[in-house]
C-alpha cells in the first residue's frame, strides 16, 4: 500500500512538471544554447593542423584533451565513447590504437563510435590497515555509442552499450575495510559483465530527454565534477548513497528524465532496479546482483525493491568560468540487508537529501576545457534510522597545468568526511566517523597514457570502531590508457 501510494505521487508528480516543461518549451521563442551532454558535445578536431602554427596545435591538442577528460565522470562510470582521433599516431593521437587502419573512421561516419579504456592500479598499504600489504585493481572498459539518426533515420536518438572486465589479486577489504570506499574501481571481486546498455531520445529537442535501460546512475546523478582523477570513491558519490546508489559494479535497469525546463536550470529524476539491496524479512531471501542480471529484475522479476533521485539545480557562467549547483533527493524502497552492533537484520530502506556545486576558477591560457583550477564539494545527509551514514562531507581541488611546461598535468587534493548514524543496529560504528584525505599528481605522458602516483590517509580504516585500528597511509600507482 505504501509502495503504491507513493508510485502514485511519483506519477502526478511527474505529470505535472512534464506539463510545465512543455509550457516553458513552447513558450521559448529564441533559439537556446545546447546544454552539456557527454554524448551530444563533442570536442572537435583541429580545422586544418598542417596551416596552424606549431604552438597553436600543441594548445588545441591540449584543449581536446581537457574535453575528452572532462566528459567521463570517472574510470568505474562510462557515459559515452569520445570520437575525437585527433593528434599523428602514435604519441600525440588521443587514442592508443588511433584511426585503426581507417576503421574507426568509416564506423563514425556510419553513425558508431569506439572507444576503450583501461586502468591498473597498484595499492599498497603502507601503515595502519587490517593488514599492511599489496593489492593490483584492474578495469577494463570497451563502449559503442550509436547515433540513430547516421543509422536509422531516427533523430535525436542515442544508444550506449558498455562493456566491463575487472579483477584483482586480493580482496580491498582484507587490507581495509572502510565504509566510504578506498578506491573506486574495486570490483568486490572479479567479474566480466555488459554494465550498461540504454537508449536515449530526445522529446522536446534539448529541453527533455528519456533514457531507458541498464544505467550507472552515477553518470548522470550526483555528480560533484567531471574528469575526476581521484582514486577514493568519495570524490563520485554522497556518502548517504554508498550501499544504494546503482552505479559500478553494480548498475541497474531504470529510467531517467533529463529536463531542462530553464536555459541554465535542469531538472532529472531516476527510477532504478534496487534488488542489489533486498532483503526478505521473513525468508532472508537476498535480491539478485544488478549488475549481473541486467534489465529482468526491473521488468519483471522486481521483488519490491527500487531506488529513487532526483535532483535540480542552475548553472552560471562567471566571466568564462562555468559553475553549477544541484540539490538532490533519494530513496530505497522496500525492505533492506543492514548489519549493526548485534549481527544482521533487515529494515526498511534508507532515504535523504544530497548537494554538489563546483566552479572553475580561472583559465591561465583562455582555451577552455578543465585548463586551470576547479573546486568542487558534496553534502548529504539520510534518515538516521534508516541509514548507516547520518551526514557526510566532501570538499577537492583540482589544477591542470599548474606547471606551465606540462599543461596537460593535473593535481588534485580532497578531504571528505562521513558521521555515522548513533542507532546500533544500523552501523557496527554508532556514533563514530570516518575522515579521509587524498592528494595525487597525474603525468600526461601521452593523449591516451598517465601515470598517477596517489597518496591517502583514512582516520578509521575500520567501520567497526571496536577492531580499533589505527589511522591507515595508502600509496597507489595508477596507469590508465585510452585505446
Amino acid at each position: 500500500m505504501v509502495l503504491n501510494t507513493r508510485l502514485h505521487v511519483l506519477v502526478t508528480s511527474i505529470s505535472l512538471a512534464l506539463y510545465m516543461l512543455a509550457t516553458a518549451a513552447s513558450a521559448q521563442t529564441g533559439s537556446m544554447p545546447k546544454p552539456f551532454d557527454p554524448v551530444g558535445d563533442k570536442p572537435k578536431a583541429p580545422n586544418n593542423p598542417a596551416t596552424d602554427t606549431q604552438a597553436s596545435e600543441v594548445q588545441q591538442q591540449q584543449t581536446i584533451l581537457q574535453q575528452q577528460q572532462g566528459e567521463t565522470v570517472g574510470p568505474q562510470s562510462a557515459g559515452a565513447a569520445d570520437f575525437n582521433l585527433g593528434g599523428s599516431w602514435p604519441w600525440e593521437s588521443n587514442t592508443m590504437t588511433g584511426d585503426f587502419f581507417g576503421a574507426r573512421s568509416k564506423l563514425q561516419n556510419a553513425g558508431i563510435t569506439l572507444q576503450g579504456t583501461g586502468t591498473l592500479d597498484f595499492v599498497n598499504v603502507l601503515n595502519g590497515g587490517q593488514v599492511n600489504g599489496f593489492t593490483m585493481l584492474s578495469l577494463f572498459d570497451i563502449n559503442a555509442t550509436g547515433d540513430t539518426e547516421k543509422l536509422f533515420g531516427l533523430k535525436g536518438g542515442t544508444i550506449f552499450v558498455d562493456f566491463q572486465t575487472a579483477n584483482q589479486t586480493r580482496s580491498t577489504g582484507t587490507l581495509i575495510p572502510d565504509y566510504w570506499g578506498f578506491d573506486v574501481i574495486n570490483s568486490f571481486g572479479s567479474f566480466t559483465q555488459l554494465a550498461q546498455y540504454w537508449y536515449q531520445q530526445e522529446i522536446i529537442g534539448d529541453r527533455l530527454k528519456v533514457k531507458f535501460g541498464k544505467i550507472d546512475a552515477n553518470v548522470d546523478f550526483a555528480v560533484p565534477c567531471t574528469g575526476l582523477n581521484f582514486v577514493n570513491s568519495a570524490a563520485y558519490y554522497p556518502a548517504g548513497m554508498v550501499q544504494d546508489m546503482p552505479t559500478y559494479p553494480r548498475q541497474a535497469g531504470g529510467v531517467e528524465i533529463l529536463a531542462k525546463p530553464l536555459e541554465n536550470f535542469d531538472a532529472r529524476f531516476g527510477f532504478f532496479d534496487g534488488s542489489s539491496n533486498f532483503a526478505n524479512p521473513t525468508t532472508g531471501f537476498v535480491g539478485s546482483n544488478t549488475g549481473t542480471h541486467g534489465m529482468a529484475n526491473f521488468l519483471w522479476e522486481n521483488p519490491g525493491s527500487y531506488f529513487m533521485i532526483a535532483e535540480l539545480g542552475p548553472d552560471w557562467t562567471l566571466g568564462e568560468h562555468k559553475g553549477k549547483f544541484r540539490a538532490g533527493w533519494f530513496e530505497q524502497l522496500g525492505y533492506t540487508d543492514i548489519s549493526g552492533v548485534n549481527g544482521p537484520a533487515v529494515a526498511n530502506g534508507p532515504t535523504g537529501a544530497y548537494a554538489y556545486a563546483n566552479q572553475h576558477i580561472f583559465d591561465p591560457d583562455g582555451v577552455g576545457g578543465l585548463l586551470g583550477l576547479e573546486l568542487f564539494g558534496q553534502f548529504s545527509w539520510s534518515e538516521p534510522n534508516r541509514n548507516p551514514s547520518q551526514w557526510g562531507l566532501m570538499l577537492g581541488t583540482q589544477w591542470q597545468g599548474v606547471i606551465d611546461a606540462r599543461p596537460s598535468d593535473t593535481v588534485g587534493f580532497l578531504w571528505a568526511y562521513n558521521q555515522f548514524t548513533s542507532n546500533q543496529s544500523l552501523t557496527t560504528s554508532p556514533g563514530s566517523s570516518e575522515a579521509i584525505l587524498e592528494a595525487f599528481y597525474d603525468f600526461q605522458v601521452t593523449p591516451w597514457f598517465s601515470i598517477q602516483p596517489d597518496m591517502q590517509y583514512l582516520s578509521q580504516p575500520s567501520s567497526d570502531a571496536s577492531a580499533n585500528i589505527s589511522g591507515a597511509w595508502i600509496f597507489t600507482m595508477r596507469l590508465s590508457f585510452v585505446f
